[in-house]
């Protein structure tokens, strides 16, 4: 793939995107030496790690300066799917998107504020809370630190959190 055509594409899709957006990831792309992607490591140097870098840079200086929260946000459709997976395996599909988004903003607010997650079962509406699994503070956290490690390769701390949450469940 050539730059040209990833410079083409932007243009293509203009209308739904912003122009200042389109304008920054073109010049990101035309920044690059690379003139042709010929294969998944030069696309990746060339495009994916600029893009990376942008967000990586833009999430730690207009959110949080944490890592958990760049995590979080630049991988947050992988952790809203595992937690809904493991929700709908154990409580069903019924609000199990709505139970994950809570997790989502539960795990960003605990990692910019440092503020417990402690679900209220008192209020009027609970749809959107986990019923069955991920009740708890540590489970949550136990789990995303899981995914986070599989994210990068070591399935060690994913296994160890399904087996706390499997035995939290036969209790």
């Amino acid at each position: 793939m050539k730059k040209r055509d990833l410079t083409n594409f932007l243009d293509s899709i203009a209308g739904s995107i912003e122009q200042k957006e389109i304008n920054l990831f073109k010049s990101i792309i035309e920044s690059s030496e690379i003139t042709n992607f010929k294969d998944h490591e030069e696309f990746f140097h060339g495009v994916l790690y600029p893009f990376d870098q942008f967000i990586r840079g833009f999430v730690k200086s207009k959110i949080a300066n944490n890592e958990d929260v760049v995590f979080i946000i630049k991988n947050q459709n992988y952790i809203e799917h595992n937690y809904a997976r493991i929700i709908e395996q154990k409580e069903g599909s019924p609000c199990s998107a709505d139970k994950s988004r809570t997790i989502i903003k539960c795990l960003l607010d605990y990692y910019k504020s440092g503020q417990e997650i402690n679900f209220n079962y008192e209020q009027e509406y609970t749809y959107h809370l986990p019923k069955e699994v991920f009740k708890t503070h540590d489970h949550i956290i136990k789990f995303y630190e899981g995914l986070k490690h599989l994210w990068y390769g070591n399935n060690r701390k994913y296994l160890e959190a399904l087996l706390i949450i499997n035995e939290s469940l036969k209790q």
